[in-house]
């Protein structure tokens, strides 16, 4: 994920040095998200009918394989090629992840047990993150400065090729996870159905699913109204807009620690409904901390961190609903079948959020998102009473 971030990111600054265009821009980055809506559910049917081991070895295989393409474009650089290379080297590893996650979460709760699973999720986002800072702050700048994308992809490739070696020195699954069906397209739909349907039928699996698409919407709304929100409410500059990222970091950090070492004290449902509820309060404080006087930064630093806190009490112990209940043989199809609806809705929020935003105000629109949040925590607090 490192060597995928790194690449978006050098890919961001061709794209721009290149074209000076936003319309290109919004090109490559829809190249990045299109993969999720095309392929969330095919990679859980891959990873359901096939060794889960020998999918993460692939994949990242493949990973390595459109890294070299990606040197290869940037080192031989041909006018009327570069871009479409660029596109298509996002497009393809965003296409790859979608089977990278989905082996993943299929695979964790084998490998640990359910009674570190809460750990092992905490840990495992905590990973994650590390590997998103690391390949959007910390490497693609510092190798751009030194050496340009070539560096990148140079570094990339490198950091496949470990992928390749730690993923292959996992246990592999002993025993076939269910005989392989005929390949027909009635199974092949049975298949893509199999996900949903479970989602559908298990009352605490179409909960945490529900959750968690609420949370994936409520974080993409957040960043589309946080430059507005940091100019228009708050009085700073619009490129401070980036430092509300780090408490929220912080808390998501804070909370995956406290999920980590005492997620077994209460009920998954009950953390959950712990974090909707200071999510909810702390989204409804925030467009108030202008209003106060003096250090009302210093308020702000808590919400921002309450914030990501609220997110991670959500996210990790859902996820682990999602891999807990499912029977093993479709528990991919079940993970996959989440992310590709938190893909869909994740659509909508984009353009709504801005457009209630600019008709009611930034401070009134937040006010209704907290008002949302507080009421899933509230609704969900009810039906898991008990």
């Amino acid at each position: 994920m490192t060597a995928a971030y790194a690449i978006y990111f050098a890919s961001m600054v061709l794209v721009e040095e290149i074209t000076h265009s936003s319309a290109q821009m919004g090109l490559m980055i829809f190249a990045s998200t299109l993969p999720g809506l095309l392929f969330g559910l095919l990679a859980g049917v891959v990873v359901d009918r096939h060794e889960r081991i020998g999918v993460l070895v692939t994949s990242n295989v493949l990973r390595t394989l459109v890294s070299l393409g990606f040197l290869a474009a940037v080192r031989f650089p041909k006018p009327p090629f570069l871009l479409p290379a660029v596109y298509l080297s996002n497009f393809v590893l965003s296409a790859l992840a979608q089977f990278v996650t989905a082996a993943e979460g299929a695979t964790i709760p084998r490998l640990v047990g359910s009674k570190q699973l809460l750990a092992a999720n905490s840990l495992f986002n905590l990973a994650l993150l590390a590997s998103q800072g690391a390949g959007l702050v910390g490497l693609a700048p510092l190798l751009l400065k030194l050496g340009g994308p070539q560096a990148v992809a140079s570094a990339a490739i490198v950091l496949d090729l470990a992928a390749v070696a730690l993923s292959a020195s996992l246990p592999r699954e002993e025993i076939r996870l269910q005989a392989r069906e005929r390949r027909t397209l009635a199974g092949l739909w049975a298949d893509f159905k199999a996900g949903w349907c479970f989602i559908a039928s298990d009352r605490p699996v179409s909960l945490a699913t529900f959750q968690l698409v609420l949370a994936s919407s409520v974080s993409l709304v957040l960043s589309t109204l946080a430059p507005g929100l940091v100019a228009r409410s708050l009085g700073l500059r619009v490129e401070d807009a980036a430092y509300m990222a780090v408490p929220v970091g912080a808390g998501l950090g804070l909370g995956l620690a406290l999920v980590g070492r005492r997620g077994d004290r209460r009920r998954k449902e009950s953390w959950v409904n712990i974090g909707l509820l200071v999510l909810g309060g702390a989204l409804a404080l925030l467009p108030a901390l202008r209003q106060l006087e003096g250090l009302w930064w210093l308020f702000f630093l808590l919400v921002a961190v309450g914030m990501g806190f609220g997110f991670s009490l959500i996210i990790i112990p859902a996820r682990t609903v999602l891999q807990e209940r499912p029977p093993e043989r479709m528990r991919g199809r079940v993970i996959a079948a989440q992310l590709t609806l938190s893909n869909a809705a994740n659509t909508l929020p984009l353009p709504l959020a801005g457009g209630l935003a600019d008709l009611i105000g930034i401070r009134r629109a937040l006010f209704l998102i907290a008002l949302v949040v507080v009421g899933a925590g509230a609704a969900s607090l009810y039906r898991t009473r008990g």
